[in-house]
């Protein structure tokens, strides 16, 4: 009896095979690799915030928000400091640089053209008492929101 070998019957050799194995397995580990690691990059720079610690001064005549941190390159003239009512009307809305005790009942204390850790804005809390909102933004965002307690 002879052992006939038909054509349709031949496979793969195994070296080519694992070869075909290890290529697809290394290929499909990459395009995976790729879709993940897309998911964890950030997109942007993230919100800017700037942090504020709200007190009532010792005589409580003013509400003083004192910066903690603030983003970097923060301009004194491109923020602006905006008072609602409780009703939601503005009240106030002036840039920090052009804000007057006197006539606004609110104050910039700042060393420098930039905001600063330590720079303070006092508000008059018998004009702008409780649940009043301050809204700290600047051209592109609302950096600071809080209603007064």
């Amino acid at each position: 009896m002879r052992h006939v070998q038909r054509l349709d019957e031949r496979g793969v050799s195994p070296v080519i095979a694992t070869i075909l194995l290890v290529a697809i397995t290394v290929i499909l580990a990459g395009v995976l690799y790729v879709l993940i690691s897309s998911l964890f990059k950030p997109v942007g720079p993230g919100p800017r915030v700037l942090g504020i610690s709200l007190t009532k001064s010792g005589d409580g005549l003013n509400w003083t928000l004192t910066v903690v941190t603030t983003p970097v390159g923060l301009v004194t003239s491109q923020v602006r400091l905006t008072i609602f009512a409780p009703s939601g009307a503005t009240t106030l809305s002036k840039t920090l640089t052009t804000l007057s005790y006197s006539t606004d009942g609110a104050v910039f204390a700042g060393s420098g053209s930039t905001i600063a850790v330590g720079d303070r804005i006092l508000i008059d809390a018998t004009r702008f008492p409780t649940r009043y909102q301050v809204e700290i933004e600047d051209s592109t965002s609302v950096l600071y929101t809080t209603v007064f307690p």
